[in-house]
């Protein structure tokens, strides 16, 4: 279930909010109620992840307060520096997921908005002067339904479980699991499942696969906000495996993949439900915590292995920069990036080229977009284009052209409206920074909804609902981009089953002369907004009579070891089948 990230249960008696919200008491509000108690220096920097009441900046002079507590409650602002003041009325939490109320505050004036309770200070943030909408050229509208221009959409068709989290599998198979339900091995060849029962619930882990093809998964579930320590991992045969515990347990992490097989976790609460502030790497079936790295941050946060060998955070939600991880010996946290646009919480990001990453949509709720570049010291977040539509829970994927596909999501003010769903898939160019609008779906897909690029060239779009209170949606969609209709597909005939660091990668296919790229991605792994698998280089080469021959980088942070679909374009820029192949 989807909650406002609260680390404890909504509080049930009204007077309680006082003594447990605020700091102790300073001094009383005057005859108006207006707050007098200054605010803590700093207090704007401070993270509210995991407290009841939150106040995120969005764009212009627009913030969003959430109360995640079961009564109503009010609340006063004021604007630094200003005499601009006021209450913000906030309902009772609703029963049903998303379990807090919303409610948009627009101030006149630009600076710090404080928030008070009963005149005590709760909670600030600062204006950070975005413009809600960025000057970007509008996105391509395209005007035919064309298969070549728009791609194409299969009809829904059944799926045993809502896939909430999906992964490939080196396989060239899926493994996929929700709440409810047995999670479920489909065989994209044949169109079948079978059921391979976990043994522990792992609704709501972190998951990505190992160096040697593992499916690994960190945490699980005991109830709502409340994380397993177990680490479980799905064998290349189709068996489930538990290795060592962590020393927490976790509910929303993340699981990253590392130049040395190692598998870092950050984030989530355990199994009290208290944030767990420390990462932990695990190597090889031991685990280790990162003592001196600690930091409370949201669920589920967007890392990726950066080429200075640290991992980066893009971050999800508005309670801090960007920043990198190192997990040299006892961990350290370093840098401050700040992205353009604050709140991108359930927005998506994607590694698109080595060291570059894109961050799209999210928040309550953008179409803006921006981008940052890891090779450049130091690195910056940017604008790129917009979409053409607001989506909160859509799915990032990386395209075997390096293009990147969206897919799902909802627009709307409040956590998962699913009335607003968007259902025209958009592709962005990374050269000109600009999305396209593709094909419509037929299923509306918001929460819980994922998607991961299958070997053909692909994009299978499942899940949405699933312990959230909506529509549970067992089924899938595939999408078959436009560049599957732009004429006959590249063959590769033969490609080795292992590359090494440094060597080239002898690929056969029928005509060499034809092939103008060849693209490697690693096999993804999905859930809540994010695919923590996926991540997209293009490799040099050279041409023989009967082979391309391709160099594979010598840099682990570039290609961390793992399985990874390669591929071969033409000038129409039409791959081909993607081969799997096992980088060590």
């Amino acid at each position: 279930m989807w909650r406002p990230r609260v680390a404890s249960a909504p509080l049930r008696v009204l007077p309680l909010l006082a003594a447990l919200l605020a700091p102790a008491c300073r001094e009383a509000p005057d005859e108006g109620g207006a707050p007098v108690a200054p605010f803590p220096p700093g207090a704007d920097l401070e993270s509210d992840f995991g407290q009841p009441i939150r106040l995120n900046y969005v764009c212009g002079n627009r913030f969003v307060v959430t109360n995640a507590h079961d009564v109503p409650v009010s609340v006063h602002y004021r604007v630094r520096g200003s005499a601009e003041e006021g209450q913000v009325e906030l309902a009772a939490a609703p029963d049903e997921d998303p379990a807090f109320s919303v409610a948009m505050l627009e101030v006149r004036s630009r600076g710090v908005v404080e928030l008070f309770f009963e005149g005590r200070p709760l909670r600030a943030r600062a204006n950070g002067g975005v413009p809600c909408t960025p000057a970007t050229p509008a996105p391509s509208l395209l005007s035919t339904s064309a298969p070549e221009d728009a791609g194409q959409w299969t009809a829904p068709f059944d799926w045993p479980v809502v896939a909430l989290h999906l992964m490939l599998l080196p396989s060239r198979k899926v493994l996929s699991w929700g709440h409810y339900g047995v999670p479920q091995v489909w065989d994209p060849a044949t169109g079948l499942f079978t059921p391979v029962p976990s043994p522990v619930l792992l609704f709501c882990a972190g998951h990505a696969l190992t160096a040697d093809g593992r499916l690994l998964a960190a945490g699980g579930h005991i109830s709502d906000d409340h994380g397993l320590p177990n680490i479980t991992i799905f064998e290349p045969g189709g068996t489930w495996s538990q290795s060592v515990k962590m020393q927490r347990g976790r509910w929303y992490p993340t699981v990253t993949s590392g130049p040395n097989g190692e598998m870092v976790i950050v984030a989530g609460v355990d199994e009290v439900g208290k944030v767990a502030n420390l990462p932990e790497v695990w190597s090889n079936g031991t685990i280790r915590s990162l003592t001196t790295a600690s930091k409370v941050i949201p669920y589920y946060p967007r890392m990726f292995l950066a080429p200075n060998g640290k991992y980066f955070m893009a971050g999800e939600e508005a309670v801090g920069p960007s920043r990198y991880l190192s997990t040299a010996g006892t961990g350290a946290w370093s840098g401050n990036f700040a992205r353009r646009f604050a709140d991108r919480s359930y927005g998506s990001a994607v590694m698109y080229e080595f060291g570059k990453i894109l961050y799209a949509g999210g928040g309550f709720v953008t179409n803006t977009a921006e981008i940052i570049d890891l090779t450049k010291a130091p690195p910056s977040w940017q604008w790129t284009g917009s979409m053409a539509y607001a989506r909160r829970h859509l799915n990032l994927t990386v395209l075997p052209t390096g293009e990147v596909l969206a897919t799902g999501g909802t627009g709307g003010t409040t956590g998962n409206d699913l009335t607003q769903a968007a259902h025209a898939a958009e592709v962005w160019n990374p050269s000109t920074g600009q999305w396209t609008t593709l094909a419509s779906n037929v299923v509306s897909r918001g929460y819980h909804a994922t998607s991961i690029l299958l070997p053909d060239g692909r994009v299978l779009h499942s899940g949405s609902g699933d312990a959230s209170n909506q529509v549970d949606e067992r089924n899938a969609e595939i999408f078959s981009p436009p560049y599957l209709f732009h004429g006959p597909r590249p063959v590769i005939t033969a490609a080795p089953a292992e590359l090494h660091y440094g060597t080239y990668a002898k690929v056969s296919t029928p005509d060499p002369t034809a092939i103008t790229r060849v693209t490697l991605i690693r096999l993804g792994a999905a859930t809540h907004a994010f695919d923590m698998g996926q991540r997209f280089q293009q490799l040099a080469f050279s041409r023989t009579a009967t082979q391309i021959k391709a160099a594979l980088p010598a840099s682990r942070n570039r290609t961390p070891p793992g399985h990874y679909m390669l591929f071969l374009l033409n000038a129409q820029q039409v791959p081909s089948v993607g081969a799997i192949v096992l980088v060590k």
